[in-house]
Formats: structure tokens, C-alpha cells, sequence
């Protein structure tokens, strides 16, 4: 009897320690690997709106120093500056970029070119400090996608201080057409450098002498009157 009781105790405990093993092997959390980390770009993904849809791009009616056009793009422009200037190089419009950035926002920031905040203006026009007379690059921004357009501020006597644009070749969706949410500008120092202020000309020394040799004699004249 006592055999018996023993093996029957034997048995409870084997039980026991087979459930003890199956609950921990349950309540052990299975551990699975982190998704992998999405690949970044390599190009601008395109929109479903053409550039040439704006009004910027009419050049024999509002902006004479209008070349050409790229776009629309989706996302914001400061931050794909890479791929906007390899998606750039890449084209015959190369030479109208460089990689000098100024956003409309930062209007005030030394070195940039713009007169104003463009997206809290909303007039339809893109306002200089002075006249471009250079080759440059406009980015227009509007909701998630920008356009990239290029103009030659020589094509201009004295240079291009105001340009014409909407946002038609950006998203069709815009309610008004002039609204943008900011301007980008891509363009070398040079292209907006001020004019130097016309050279004074000073008199040479031959003309003071003859002048101070008349006014002499003048008053020699006048002494010999009285």
C-alpha cells in the first residue's frame, strides 16, 4: 500500500512539473525582429499636376525672363534640396540652378533675395529686393507637392524685380490659384547682386587750373574797370 501511494505521489509530481514547464513556456513572450527601416528615396516622386498648367510659365504676357519648367513634385522643397539638384543636373536646365537655397520665409535673412514672406502675402507675385540679372530657379511651393521654374534675368533690360505666378501647375486642387505656401530660390550670388552705384567724376587737374586761371582774369578785369 505504501508502494502504491508512492508511485501515485511520484506521478502527481511528474505532472505537476511537466504544467510548471508548459506555463512558462507559454507566458515567455515571443520575440519578433523590428520591421526594416523604409529605403529613402533616390528621386522626386512625380505629381499628378504639370508645371506648365501656371501662368508663370506665359512669358510673352506676364514674365519675359520665363525659360522653362520641371514638375510638379511631390513633398516640400528645403527638405529634398539633394534630389531637386541631381534631378536638375540631369537636365538642360543645369545651368540655371546652383545650390545656394533661400526660402521666402526667411525673407529677411542676409543674402536673400526675396522682398517679403510669399506664402503669408498671397498676391500672385513674387517681389525681389533688387532686379535679378542673372540665370536662377524657383521653387513654388503648395500643399504636398512644388514646382521648379527657371528664368534668365538678362533676357530682361535692367533685370527681373517681380515675377507673376499661381500655384495651377502645383495641385489642381487649390481653391485660389494664387495662393502658394512659400517660394524657393536657387541661384548664385551673382544673380542678385545690386548694380555698384555709377562712378563720380571728378574733375582733372587741367580743367580746376583753366577754371581758376578764367576766374583770375575775371577778377583782374573787374579791378581794372573801377
Amino acid at each position: 500500500m505504501k508502494l502504491n501511494s508512492w508511485k501515485l505521489l511520484k506521478s502527481f509530481a511528474a505532472v505537476a512539473c511537466i504544467g510548471a514547464i508548459s506555463i512558462s513556456a507559454a507566458a515567455k513572450p515571443v520575440l519578433t525582429p523590428p520591421p526594416a527601416p523604409t529605403p529613402a528615396p533616390t528621386s522626386l516622386v512625380s505629381a499628378s499636376v504639370l508645371c506648365s498648367a501656371s501662368t508663370t510659365t506665359t512669358s510673352l504676357i506676364y514674365n519675359p525672363s520665363y525659360e522653362g519648367c520641371l514638375g510638379a513634385y511631390q513633398g516640400n522643397i528645403d527638405n529634398q534640396l539633394g534630389l531637386i539638384a541631381t534631378t536638375v543636373n540631369a537636365t538642360p536646365w543645369a545651368s540655371y540652378f546652383s545650390s545656394s537655397y533661400f526660402s521666402s520665409e526667411s525673407y529677411s535673412a542676409a543674402g536673400n533675395p526675396f522682398a517679403q514672406d510669399e506664402g503669408a502675402n498671397d498676391d500672385g507675385y513674387l517681389n525681389f529686393d533688387f532686379a535679378l540679372t542673372g540665370k536662377f530657379t524657383l521653387g513654388i511651393k503648395q500643399g504636398n507637392a512644388f514646382s521648379l521654374y527657371f528664368f534668365d534675368g538678362s533676357d530682361i533690360s535692367g533685370g527681373v524685380s517681380q515675377i507673376r505666378i499661381d500655384s495651377n501647375g502645383v495641385k489642381s486642387s487649390s481653391s485660389i490659384s494664387y495662393v502658394i505656401s512659400h517660394a524657393g530660390f536657387f541661384g548664385t550670388p551673382t544673380a542678385y547682386e545690386p548694380p555698384p552705384p555709377p562712378p563720380v567724376k571728378v574733375p582733372e587737374p587741367s580743367s580746376v587750373l583753366l577754371f581758376a586761371l578764367g576766374l583770375f582774369g575775371l577778377v583782374l578785369a573787374r579791378r581794372k574797370a573801377v
